[in-house]
């Protein structure tokens, strides 16, 4: 009975929703804990090679908002396809990248809140 209430859950469209929301609320996060951390020209902070490459051609704030936007309508259309098909492994594989991206962000603000006590 508890699994297959869990696999209900997990095959909801609403919950893909809630997922998604969770996801575009941690990408804007992101976005504005990434602005803190590389503000106003310290792109070598960036992990990500491809990010960082974007940041300093188009610079900051700039850039964050347009690779976030391409990133999250590639994504969105993706996440919309697939859930058409086999909404289980996206809510899954959503729920896992709503935590990862959960840790990434509070990774973000505890380096910016490190880095302004030192500066």
């Amino acid at each position: 009975m508890f699994w297959k209430v869990i696999a209900a859950i997990f095959c909801s469209p609403v919950f893909t929703l809630i997922l998604c929301i969770i996801f575009l609320l941690l990408n804007i996060l992101d976005g504005h804990s990434t602005y803190l951390v590389l503000k106003p020209d310290k792109y070598h902070r960036e992990k990500n090679p491809l990010a960082r490459w974007v940041f300093q051609k188009l610079k900051i704030p700039a850039g964050i908002i347009i690779f976030k936007t391409i990133l999250m309508s590639i994504l969105i259309l993706a996440i919309a396809y697939f859930t058409a098909w086999e909404p289980l492994t996206v809510n899954i594989a959503m729920l896992i990248a709503d935590l990862l991206f959960l840790v990434v962000v509070l990774h973000n603000y505890h380096l910016y809140f490190r880095l302004s006590r030192k500066e």
